[in-house]
């Protein structure tokens, strides 16, 4: 009849993982990366004046006095976040600027020479639709003008255009 082959076992074979040289690459990846990091300076410093605390103290960044003057920037947006004008709100009455914000880089920059040493303190009120990026571009205007002490705040729905 048949034969019954019987199997043989073979000894079990281990595989061998040379630990040593993973470790030794894995630091010096390590010691790569550590030593060639470099942290990125921080993108900009804004010193804005902040609102007051309910019942704490007034945290304004850098001290202002009352008596400074100040010029106020309206900003006034469409439904979309674009600029739709942009108004200064002078003692002698409001003056439009339009939509550009070269135009008001240059009022800015006429009004910090008619200053003298210090410009006045720049408010620009900005209306709640209006996009980041023209809030930093505005912000980024009025410091190249000269401003060194700029607050954004909400455009008050009372003086919003309709």
């Amino acid at each position: 009849m048949g034969r019954k082959h019987k199997r043989t076992q073979s000894p079990a074979t281990t595989a061998e993982l040379p630990i040593t040289p993973m470790l030794d690459m894995s630091f010096q990846l390590l010691s790569f990366f550590v030593l060639t990091f470099k942290p990125m300076a921080p993108e900009a410093q804004l010193p804005l004046a902040l609102p007051k605390e309910e019942g704490g103290q007034s945290t304004v960044i850098p001290s202002l006095s009352e008596d400074d003057e100040e010029l106020i920037i309206q900003v006034y947006s469409a439904d979309n976040g674009n600029i739709t004008m942009i108004t200064a709100a002078l003692k002698t009455g409001n003056s439009d600027l339009g939509s550009d914000t070269g135009v008001l880089f240059k009022f800015l920059k006429d009004k910090a020479k008619a200053a003298g040493g210090k410009p006045p303190k720049l408010k620009f009120e900005i209306a709640d639709r209006l996009n980041y990026q023209y809030v930093i571009k505005l912000l980024d205007e009025g410091r190249r003008a000269g401003y060194d002490r700029i607050s954004p705040a909400l455009l008050n729905p009372t003086n919003v255009k309709k």
